[in-house]
């Protein structure tokens, strides 16, 4: 579980209708041409910047609902806050901003709403909204509950007296004197060293225990939290958990608008991801490894005379035993039998495997239930209930795997993790998830704005969008808008386009991987700038053989950096950005988020276009879903999704007006196929230049960093 699981009370609002006109004018003040944000901040007036303010505040003056595509430099953020801030004031409802990833959150933490700040300081007119109150939203599992912490440590006595030298023992005792400093925030994140898992899981506000019956805010990190939650007015949360707590049913209930608090609004930045994080929290997942996981910690509950002291603990020791043997036996005929060689299998039929674990599991479950009943201490029987909760929502997870319950609008299938424990994870996801949306966004009767760089087809058709999202229903449509960017691509970016590569293979064609994988490498070796180098790929495996091609090119030269190999995608971008001139070769996650403006990233180089794989479970659904009504899935799915992450993609590249680089795109599709003209049209200008390896020595210039700037010799 995760959030705040308390239901808020619709906050006394003004009506908004009289307030409408004053929003939409303070909004106009701000952003017109010569307004208070050149007057007071020296901001240049950016009239896309202009034009997506009024919409926003337009938006929500009428309570209705947005689409906005601002391409790189429209500077959106402050399009939305502004706007937002003063309507969450006035109105005095809570506004919730959502991000996909963690560099724009903090951005906005950093950056944009100090430059908020600093504007309503600076103008007497907006004064009364400068004291705004930001809370950064976080799953409750990343809070230390100072109830629960002082559970585990009765548990564990023995550590007062050193009798109990264990490492769980020594981790129990650093939370406990980390807890007991002033400066402390209970964020698992700013321990002063880290923590094991299943440590962590005994002392974290993820549990029935951490309460409002048993806890507050000078016990409870995520009690003091809630707290400072309750009086914000802006409200700064992920995608992930949005849809993790709407999934939940945090939303508010009956008749009372509002998406995730009573009589709120909403702004989902980043949302072209909003779909597919979306599906996933829409679904139902069971792993191997979380299981295993909670039946351990049930099991170590007894210890010392823990929670489950209530039970007879040889009784316990049976039945978490036998949960434990079912689960890695029905696991393990995963694994080995159904999976066999391949790392994923999506299934069409129910009763795939057969359920040994229903029994053991059940069993374990009503014994915690029944312990949870005669248990009289508050804390001691919440958390009690906590596990017999958990260990149902898998044990119904693995029924509805195994029985395709929401089928056939859902598909189902099993997967076997890479590394050395190997974790299987059965799932299942909506195939279309617009339906959920549309209810959980734009059915909520209160504003949603959805907006990113990249919501149409580059050619400011946003429909597909509209229809994944749910958008394209109900009587009053949600609006859609698109802004281009200010930069002047022709000036700032070069774009190259090899012709002589080999046709990326489809198959297991180890010549024609080693011709294409050597030609690519040839070409990112003789293009390296000065700066540094993206190079944008579609699989781990092609990240792999791409990296062992460019350093038997490059030798020390250059330091390159793969992802998956070890370091986490925060560090490996940190060091990439200090190296200056380094390589980096990432897979799906680089084709956005990454921001690196300056000459630490002077060039992208896209080998493949980034068609999903057609054999994985949920887009071959949502493939054979759209053939069924008569559609072609080419056309209707794999290639808008291809293009929109191009679009992405490319975007890595010029961050600010003052950048300068070079694309480099090696896929001969673009030429050799008629869809490649899709892509082409999706490039910020047209004045590609066509080369191959034979004229690379007079066409490619050279590039130096001028005052800390990408620019090109003429």
């Amino acid at each position: 579980m995760v959030g705040f699981s308390e239901d808020f009370e619709a906050s006394c609002s003004a009506n908004f209708g009289e307030l409408a006109p004053e929003v939409v004018a303070l909004t106009r003040k701000i952003f017109r041409a010569n307004g208070w944000l050149r007057k007071r901040l020296r901001m240049e007036n950016r009239p896309q910047q202009t034009r997506m303010a009024e919409a926003v505040a337009e938006t929500f003056a009428e309570g209705s609902s947005l689409l906005f595509e601002a391409g790189t430099g429209v500077g959106k953020s402050l399009a939305y806050l502004l706007p937002g801030l003063i309507y969450a004031k006035l109105a005095k409802k809570k506004f919730v901003v959502s991000t996909h990833t963690i560099p724009l959150q903090e951005q906005i933490l950093k950056k944009d709403l100090a430059l908020c700040r600093e504007l309503f300081s600076g103008v007497p007119e907006l004064a009364e909204f400068a004291d705004f109150k930001v809370v950064l939203m976080i799953g409750r599992a990343n809070y230390l509950c100072g109830t629960r912490l002082a559970e585990a440590l009765r548990r564990r006595e023995g550590i007062f007296d050193g009798s109990d030298g264990s490492a769980e023992a020594q981790e129990l005792k650093m939370i406990r004197d980390w807890w007991a400093r002033p400066d402390c925030t209970g964020i698992r994140e700013h321990l002063p060293r880290r923590v094991a898992d299943e440590v962590w899981d005994l002392v974290s506000a993820d549990s029935r225990a951490c309460s409002r019956k048993n806890c507050t805010p000078e016990t409870c990190a995520h009690r003091r939290a809630k707290a400072a939650l309750d009086k914000a007015d802006l409200v700064i949360v992920n995608h992930s958990l949005l849809f993790s707590l709407i999934g939940a049913g945090a939303a508010p209930r009956g008749d009372t608008p509002g998406v995730l608090y009573a009589d709120d609004f909403v702004v989902l930045d980043e949302a072209h991801r909003v779909p597919d994080t979306a599906t996933e929290y829409f679904g139902v997942e069971a792993s191997s490894y979380g299981l295993q996981r909670l039946l351990s910690q049930i099991f170590s509950a007894t210890r010392k005379g823990g929670v489950l002291s209530a039970c007879e603990p040889k009784e316990l020791q049976r039945l978490v035993a036998e949960a434990k043997d079912a689960t890695e036996v029905f696991f393990n005929d995963v694994r080995f039998r159904v999976l066999g060689k391949n790392r994923t299998r999506r299934f069409r039929e129910r009763d795939w495997a057969q359920n040994v674990c229903e029994v053991p599991l059940g069993n374990l479950e009503r014994r915690l239930k029944a312990a949870g009943q005669v248990e009289e201490r508050a804390a001691a029987k919440d958390e009690i209930n906590d596990f017999a909760d958990k260990l149902q929502a898998y044990r119904l997870a693995v029924r509805e795997c195994l029985e395709l319950r929401r089928a056939p609008n859902y598909v189902y299938w099993a997967e076997v993790s890479a590394g050395k424990r190997r974790v299987v994870t059965l799932s299942g996801a909506p195939i279309d998830v617009a339906p959920q949306l549309a209810e959980a966004l734009f059915g909520r009767g209160t504003s949603a704005v959805l907006s990113s760089a990249t919501l149409s087809d580059g050619r400011e058709d946003m429909s597909r969008f509209m229809r994944r999202c749910g958008a394209d229903v109900g009587e009053n449509p949600v609006r859609a808008r698109c802004e281009a960017s200010p930069f002047d691509y022709v000036k700032a970016m070069e774009i190259f386009l090899a012709t002589d590569c080999p046709e990326p293979d489809k198959g297991e064609n180890l010549a024609a991987n080693v011709a294409y994988n050597a030609r690519v490498a040839e070409h990112c070796v003789r293009m390296m700038p000065e700066g540094g180098t993206l190079i944008l790929c579609t699989s781990f495996d092609f990240c792999s053989r791409l990296a062992v091609a460019l350093r038997e090119r490059l030798g020390d030269e250059r330091e390159i950096f793969v992802q998956g190999e070890g370091l986490m995608r925060q560090e490996m971008t940190r060091r990439f950005v200090e190296r200056g001139n380094a390589v980096l070769i990432g897979n799906q996650s680089y084709w956005t988020g990454i921001d690196v403006p300056g000459s630490a990233l002077a060039q992208v180089i896209v080998p493949r276009l980034p068609f999903a794989n057609p054999s994985e479970p949920l887009v071959e659904a949502r493939m054979e879903w759209i053939r069924e009504r008569g559609g072609k899935p080419f056309f209707e799915m794999s290639l808008p999704d291809a293009v929109l992450q191009f679009r992405q993609g490319i975007g890595r590249l010029i961050r600010k007006a003052s950048d300068r680089g070079r694309l480099v795109l090696t896929d001969s599709r673009l030429v050799s196929k008629s869809y490649g003209r899709e892509f082409l049209s999706a490039l910020p200008h047209r004045g590609y230049v066509r080369f191959s390896a034979d004229l690379l020595e007079t066409m490619i210039r050279p590039w130096r960093t001028d005052d800390g700037r990408r620019t090109a010799d003429n």
